[in-house]
């Protein structure tokens, strides 16, 4: 048996072959644990802690009830993926931009210091039947065109560790 792997260890071909096999084993590996990695949570370690802030569906559900019972506010709903909470809610006809600000605003009041400190927090507003308003733009010729703007949507984000809404 010994005199065998000898007679093979001596043929150059087999020894490259085995070298290249070898070689050809190690790349599979790594080129396996690159594209199929192990099954780790998708949000990685970004949810630590979570299971520590009670943000249960009655928190949720009194917080969008808060901003449906507003006249202003036409409907209303909240969606939570990982540690971002989505409130979207769309505004009458009549609604200025500082009156939609407070009305998110005032919703944060609703929510517990400790789900505002761990969680960041978006809104999205937007109104039904915007008409916008007539804007004289000054094009780059020196000509100048009447455009339509609307003010709506509008989006605001409240970092977890922040107190006040960027819009």
């Amino acid at each position: 048996m010994k005199s065998k792997i000898k007679k093979l260890m001596k043929n150059k071909k087999f020894v490259m072959f085995l070298i290249l096999f070898i070689i050809l084993l190690v790349c599979l590996i790594i080129i396996g644990g690159i594209f199929f990695p192990g099954r780790g949570s998708n949000y990685g370690n970004r949810l630590d802690g979570i299971k520590n802030i009670s943000f249960t569906d009655k928190d949720k559900e009194k917080i969008i009830n808060s901003i449906k019972n507003n006249d202003k506010v036409t409907e209303a709903k909240m969606n939570v993926h990982g540690k971002i909470i989505n409130i979207i809610f769309n505004v009458n006809k009549d609604v200025s931009v500082d009156d939609a600000r407070a009305i998110a605003a005032s919703s944060l009041e609703k929510i517990s210091d400790k789900v505002k400190g761990f969680y960041d927090i978006q809104f999205m507003i937007s109104k039904t039947e915007e008409e916008g308003a007539e804007v004289q733009i000054t094009n780059d010729d020196g000509s100048t065109t009447t455009e339509i703007r609307k003010q709506f949507p509008i989006m605001g984000y409240k970092n977890s560790n922040k107190d006040n809404i960027v819009w």
